[in-house]
């Protein structure tokens, strides 16, 4: 179903609410930027975030006002890993209470060195993670990583006990807390891509 199309069958007062919720709140658009926009656009980037969390599309309805996780997740001693089948994930650094859903972008792996380690982003996958305490980890990503960006384990060298990325490689995320179709301000991580679980 394509998405914009979900504006004809909406009425007059269904669409001023999206055209007043639209002046006030910013989208992120495919290119990575936040921008006001239409109310129509608004509503299909709206739609289009919904199902990719897997949530009602609610046409007639903008979103409510959200309050933002920040800084809840990150890369610390949560990968990526490349032991076994290996581990790409993130560790609650608060409590987080409730059931929540983060929309991951990553990179290929890259070079420690690279001036521009974000060109290579791409979105990965819509992680949900159950209410969390300190320290635990969410699933890998791992899975929905590798058919987009590829394998980050290194190539075999029979010469290394531990295989490892030599020269060194990073892999960068930006994490975006998802709710009722809206995305907060990005958060950039980045782990380097070790051997060791």
């Amino acid at each position: 179903m394509k998405l914009s199309t979900q504006w004809k069958p909406l009425n007059r007062d269904q669409r001023r609410a999206w055209n007043a919720w639209a002046k006030s709140n910013p989208v992120l658009l495919d290119d990575g930027s936040f921008r006001r926009v239409s109310g129509h656009k608004a509503m299909t980037m709206i739609l289009r975030n919904r199902a990719l969390a897997g949530d009602a599309l609610r046409p007639a309805y903008p979103p409510a006002a959200a309050a933002w996780l920040d800084g809840a997740l990150s890369t610390r001693d949560a990968g990526p890993w490349t032991e076994n089948a290996g581990y790409v994930g993130f560790r609650a650094d608060q409590v987080i209470p409730a059931a929540s859903k983060w929309f991951v972008w990553a990179s290929a792996p890259t070079l420690t060195t690279e001036q521009r380690p974000l060109s290579t982003l791409k979105f990965i996958t819509v992680i949900s993670a159950g209410p969390m305490v300190f320290d635990d980890v969410t699933g890998s990503i791992g899975g929905a990583y590798l058919p987009i960006q590829g394998d980050w384990h290194p190539p075999v060298d029979l010469n290394q006990t531990t295989p490892h990325w030599d020269p060194p490689r990073r892999m960068w995320f930006r994490l975006h807390h998802y709710v009722d179709g809206q995305l907060s301000p990005g958060r950039v991580l980045s782990g380097s891509i070790d051997y060791e679980l």
